[in-house]
């Protein structure tokens, strides 16, 4: 919603992709507090509380899909209405599994262990290869500060997936998601 915002408050006037944007984002902040609310009172039913590193992993997941809906709403304010990016795509899924989290379904331990794999090999990759690709913007080769400022946004989402992958490892986290007997 913030870029919708911004262009709002810079032109005094909504244009029709920025008041969809700001208005998508508020049913979705209000299902996930629905969500939200709905998994805490499964928890506290069952009183189980939710551990450090499975709360790092919903962070990170969460993180995650802040960023897919402002890449969303970047391109639907300042692209001209193209909003399908490959996160795009991720977004339900991210969104489902956030939801198996809170929920503390067996499941979702095992897809956010390999999605925060994946991710880190996929990010890490990229950091690999910002150096060498030959990275334009507008027909102008991207400076040595572009690819830098690539690399260090990369190696955020490289580290944030990295630590999802090893907290999801932790005793703790697997018996949050049931997958450890208690003796």
């Amino acid at each position: 919603m913030f870029p919708a915002i911004v262009g709002w408050l810079g032109r005094g006037a909504w244009r029709q992709g920025e008041f969809a944007a700001v208005t998508v984002g508020i049913i979705l902040v209000l299902a996930g507090l629905c969500i939200l609310g709905g998994a805490l009172a499964r928890l506290r039913s069952v009183s189980l509380s939710t551990p450090a590193p499975v709360r790092a992993v919903m962070a990170a997941n969460v993180f995650f899909l802040a960023f897919c809906a402002l890449e969303a709403t970047d391109g639907l304010v300042y692209r001209g209405g193209r909003i399908l990016y490959w996160t795009s795509i991720l977004f339900l899924p991210a969104l489902v599994v956030l939801y198996g989290q809170v929920s503390a379904q067996p499941w979702a331990w095992w897809v956010a262990r390999a999605l925060a794999a994946l991710s880190t090999l996929w990010f890490a990759t990229f950091i690999a290869v910002i150096p060498f690709a030959d990275l334009r913007t507008g027909g102008v080769p991207v400076p040595w500060y572009g690819r830098l400022y690539m690399a260090g946004v990369t190696l955020v989402f490289a580290s944030i997936s990295a630590y999802a992958f090893h907290s999801l490892g932790r005793h703790e986290a697997r018996r949050y998601f049931g997958l450890v007997q208690e003796v």
